[in-house]
C-alpha cells in the first residue's frame, strides 16, 4: 500500500518537465485573407481540415493541434494568429507558399 502514493508525484514532475516548451499546443487558428490564397491544414492520420482556395476578404477559423501542418499559398496576402498571438507565414526560398508546423 505504501507504493501506491509514489506514482502520484511522478505525474506532476512529467508535466513540469514539459512546461519549458515555447508556445501553445495548437489552439484557435485565425486566417484573414487579403487576396485569393490556397489554404491547407493537414492532420496526421486524418482527413485534411481544409484544402481549398479561400477568397479575398475571407476569414477562416480552425481549432488546430500540435503537429498539424498549415500550408498557405501567397502567404504575403494572409495574416494569421494562433491562440491570440501572431503566427509568421514565412515563404521558403524558391517557394510560392508557406509551410508551418503547428507547435
Amino acid at each position: 500500500p505504501a507504493a501506491v502514493p509514489a506514482p502520484a508525484p511522478a505525474a506532476p514532475a512529467a508535466v513540469a518537465g514539459q512546461a519549458p516548451a515555447v508556445g501553445t499546443a495548437g489552439g484557435k487558428l485565425v486566417l484573414n485573407v487579403k487576396e485569393d490564397s490556397w489554404v491547407e491544414i493537414r492532420r496526421a492520420g486524418q482527413p485534411k481540415l481544409i484544402a481549398r482556395m479561400v477568397r479575398a476578404g475571407g476569414t477562416e477559423t480552425f481549432n488546430v493541434r500540435a503537429d498539424d501542418v498549415l500550408i498557405v499559398g501567397k502567404p504575403s496576402a494572409v495574416s494569421a494568429s494562433l491562440a491570440g498571438g501572431k503566427l509568421e507565414l514565412t515563404q521558403g526560398p524558391g517557394k510560392s507558399y508557406a509551410l508551418v508546423n503547428i507547435k
